[in-house]
């Protein structure tokens, strides 16, 4: 059986917005009923199985997870159980400028930021509607808050943000972050993957080397260790604002056959489905056991046990997979 020790929790469908990767402009908007949602209540009955079963690590995603009210004090209490040893988030960041501190102070040590662009109007389209200025206000705030790690994660689109590489790059180490970059996957529709839009991330770690030496780091140091798949650089000789080497991460699912070798991690959705693996239709309903009269977690851990037995060798995406689910509803 998988050894499981982390575990992304969804905690909403919805976002504030239109990723085109992510929910493409063209798919009609169908946000699960409240009702379907689980609640927090819920969601930490789950934990607690969870690091029963030796789960120690969490990342908090949605959707956009900061649209969802007390997000921040339901954090605080993931924070109290048993056994957690880190908590990250995954966020657009638009809303993050006012919650920073608290998500800092409630047990946050990890906050992983989207930004494909930094042009305007381009982040605009790419993005449906967002405002690039509030992504950077989040972003200042983040690193403002002393959060341990602050990452953030370029998604790789051919002729949309490919020409931007270098720029981004000089951006995080202004920034004194590390920049990740992030093969497309169909994730969402087949079609967000084409030959058109897809660049993979080798291709863009060659352009890199061209004008950087890049210097692999099997072990990454603790300030950038993740819990993902990413492999992990330094740029020689460019250092960041505090004298640190500058540090890029490249995550090839589509590309890295040995993507899925050391992947321990489970998804709890929004709506309560436990997933072993993003790129499968594999999932287990926990709602009918969470809101059954049985007050014992004994089938509950049954189920986790047997989603962790379950767990795919390897992701199906790329045998022409067809996604199940939207990714927003699945979690990031």
């Amino acid at each position: 059986m998988h050894i499981v020790t982390y575990m992304r929790i969804s905690v909403t469908d919805r976002c504030n917005e239109r990723c085109a990767y992510c929910l493409p402009h063209d798919v009609t908007i169908e946000w699960l009923p409240k009702g379907q949602i689980l609640t927090y209540e819920e969601i930490l009955r789950v934990a607690r199985v969870a690091t029963s079963l030796g789960v120690t690590k969490f990342r908090v995603t949605g959707g956009e997870p900061l649209v969802r009210k007390n997000v921040a004090d339901f954090i605080g209490e993931l924070n109290k159980l048993p056994g957690v040893t880190d908590i990250g988030l995954s966020t657009n960041a638009t809303l993050l400028a006012p919650l920073a501190r608290q998500l800092r102070a409630n047990g946050v040590n990890k906050v992983n930021i989207s930004l494909d662009t930094l042009d305007t109007d381009k982040y605009r389209e790419l993005s449906g509607n967002g405002q690039l200025a509030d992504v950077l206000a989040g972003i200042d705030a983040a690193i403002d808050a002393g959060f341990p790690q602050v990452k953030l994660n370029m998604v790789l689109m051919k002729g949309k943000n490919d020409n931007e590489v270098f720029d981004l790059i000089e951006f995080a180490r202004e920034k004194a972050v590390t920049l990740r970059f992030i093969e497309l996957m169909p994730i969402s529709t087949g079609e967000v993957l084409t030959d058109d839009n897809f660049i993979s991330v080798s291709h863009v770690r060659r352009k890199i080397a061209q004008r950087y030496a890049l210097v692999p780091l099997p072990e990454p140091p603790s300030e950038i260790k993740g819990n993902g798949p990413a492999a992990y650089y330094e740029v020689s000789g460019l250092l960041n604002r505090r004298g640190q080497p500058v540090r890029l991460g490249f995550i090839g699912a589509m590309t890295n056959l040995h993507f899925c070798d050391t992947c321990n991690k489970v998804r709890l959705t929004a709506d309560g489905k436990l997933r072993p693996c993003l790129g499968s239709h594999l999932e287990y309903d926990l709602k009918p056991v969470l809101r059954a009269n049985d007050t014992s977690d004994a089938k509950l851990r049954e189920v986790f046990v047997q989603t962790i037995r379950n767990k795919p060798e390897e992701h199906e995406f790329r045998n022409n997979y067809v996604p199940g689910r939207k990714m927003i509803a699945i979690g990031g």
